[in-house]
């Protein structure tokens, strides 16, 4: 071959190569190029799936929106309307047996309005002669229960300040001295004021609440057991021995369905009796107990100091209605065992149209006189004020329900209850009638079943008090 044939074949190698290239090079500006209608074709697929992306997240957020209601509103609906609605539908009438208390006498703390008032005239209707302790409105209502007594002896009216165990202790010496006779000794007074300290230095809810009613019993426990068969009625309240279940941040503790919707369990917290906590053992009752261990009670009590700190006026409320069950029950295991014929009960007459929430106080901020927040106040505030009237027991309900458990044959021989009519009737119930309308253990707050605890509330509440903690019948006397 020669050079000219040899540089042609070359040549025509060279030129199949450009061809190559060339070829590929238009497959690829064919394949980069496309035209108006696959473009638009490629336009209207991303618009479809952008489109179904965004109906995919408003689908998402129109569910997790429901699962948010439900999960905010069930609870408050539930809480606020289905459960006032149903305790409303089946609480039980209150229907006792009209009892004959002609001869008796009786006293009533804060018996000069609501519960007090309304127990009272009740009383005094059925013929007990009673007096009434009182901080104000001591006329009107001693003219009231002159209108409806039934009694030879007449009705009495006395100043009695729960704040002040100067004043306790005048009131029973002076019961003492000019009557000396008692069949029926009920302790209402209660107060929401509270994170205050009173002339005595004690915290003012559980002095007026629970310390003051201590001391009075106590002063007056002789003449109940000179004048037996005697009843002591304690009032309580719900806050005293049940709260909402806690969930959220406690990991359901109480399952998830009672944390959820916020369902009353029994309190499972301590007495607080100023900076000491008794502790208690929720397994067993026993006559031994330990407290934390920087509280560890010796033979002599710890000083107990009162913090304010800290305090809010509604954990003081229930600590001093908590105190007031524990209270009831350690008398009633004393009085058992002296057998001198004696009974201590408790009773929740649960919320009634009364003022006491009044008395407390409502303290306003600033922000509650903006318009819209003023508005809405009013609005929301009338409409609560409106279910609450719906909902809300009478006073003469309550009244009812005071006077059967301070009165009733029934339970004479079985005390150390705690009463309340959102457990069954008080009568008729087709339970043993001792135990319509009593609140079962389970449903109490475990310290309340500790008779170490008990034992040792009660040797606090006597050095506090300045009672000696061992008296014994007619020995019991304060000391000063």
């Amino acid at each position: 071959m020669g050079h000219f044939d040899r540089l042609k074949k070359y040549n025509g190698k060279e030129k199949d190569a450009k061809d190559s290239r060339d070829k590929e090079k238009d497959a690829r500006d064919a394949r980069l190029k496309k035209t108006d209608k696959e473009l638009e074709e490629e336009r209207k697929k991303k618009e479809e799936e952008e489109k179904e992306e965004e109906e995919l997240e408003k689908e998402c957020e129109k569910w997790c929106s429901i699962v948010c209601k439900v999960l905010i509103m069930v609870p408050i609906l539930v809480t606020y309307l289905l459960m006032p609605a149903r305790e409303l539908v089946l609480r039980p009438e209150m229907t006792i047996d009209t009892p004959n208390l002609s001869g008796m006498r009786a006293v009533v703390t804060g018996g000069c309005s609501g519960l007090g008032l309304h127990t009272a005239l009740l009383m005094a209707q059925s013929g007990a002669s009673v007096t009434l302790g009182c901080r104000s409105n001591s006329e009107l209502a001693l003219q009231r229960l002159k209108k409806v007594s039934k009694a030879k002896a007449q009705p009495a009216v006395w100043p009695l300040e729960m704040d002040s165990f100067d004043s306790v202790r005048s009131f029973a010496e002076r019961y003492i001295e000019s009557i000396g006779t008692l069949h029926i000794l009920v302790n209402n007074v209660g107060s929401t004021q509270a994170c205050s300290l009173t002339t005595d230095g004690i915290e003012s809810a559980f002095q007026v609440n629970y310390l003051s009613h201590f001391l009075l019993t106590n002063l007056l426990l002789p003449t109940l057991r000179a004048s037996s068969p005697a009843r002591i009625v304690n009032v309580a309240c719900q806050e005293g021995y049940l709260r909402a279940a806690r969930g959220w941040s406690h990991r359901f503790p109480k399952g998830i369905l009672q944390g959820w919707l916020g369902r009353p369990v029994p309190i499972q917290e301590t007495i607080r009796v100023g900076s000491v906590r008794l502790a208690f053992n929720a397994e067993r009752k026993s006559s031994t107990h330990e407290l934390e261990a920087s509280e560890v009670l010796e033979e002599s009590s710890p000083d107990v100091e009162w913090n304010l700190d800290r305090c809010k006026a509604t954990e003081a409320y229930s600590n001093a209605k908590l105190a007031v069950i524990a209270f009831s029950r350690a008398l009633e295991s004393r009085l058992r065992s002296s057998h001198e014929g004696v009974a201590s009960h408790a009773i929740n007459p649960n919320a009634m149209l009364t003022d006491f929430k009044q008395l407390a106080g409502e303290r306003s901020s600033s922000l509650s006189y903006f318009p819209p927040v003023w508005i809405a106040g009013k609005v929301f505030g009338f409409i609560g004020e409106r279910l609450r009237q719906m909902t809300m027991r009478s006073v003469e309900h309550g009244a009812k329900g005071v006077l059967h458990v301070a009165s009733s044959k029934a339970l004479e021989k079985s005390g150390g209850g705690l009463y309340d009519d959102t457990e069954t009737s008080f009568t008729r119930c087709g339970r043993s009638p001792a135990f319509c309308g009593r609140v079962p253990e389970t449903w109490l707050p475990p310290v309340v079943l500790d008779d170490a605890a008990l034992s040792e509330l009660w040797k606090l509440s006597s050095e506090l008090v300045r009672l000696d903690p061992r008296c014994e019948g007619d020995t019991c006397d304060a000391f000063s």
